[in-house]
């Protein structure tokens, strides 16, 4: 993410973490498709290299809330988790 994000509460699924305690990662493909279905339901442009705040419902995501990225050249969508969320980086 070529931008940098101020300093606050980001979501995190039903919670709001410190920036400093949440990194981005590709978002797995069970929550991408439900991030893109909720983002075509309530009209929600998901724009290249703009983070989006958007709210998800869905059977293991009751009431989700989630800061999306979708970075220019990439085919995925990234998402703010927590760093202990986050594994198999380098």
């Amino acid at each position: 993410m070529s931008q940098r994000l101020p300093d606050g509460l980001y979501p995190f699924a039903n919670t709001r973490l410190p920036l400093a305690e949440l990194r981005m990662m590709e978002a797995p493909a069970e929550l991408e498709a439900l991030i893109l279905t909720a983002a075509e339901e309530n009209g929600i442009e998901l724009l290249r290299d703009k983070p989006v705040e958007i709210r998800c419902s869905a059977l293991g995501y009751p009431d989700a809330t989630f800061l999306v990225f979708w970075p220019t050249g990439e085919a995925h969508l990234n998402i703010l988790a927590p760093k202990s969320a986050i594994t198999g980086r380098a």
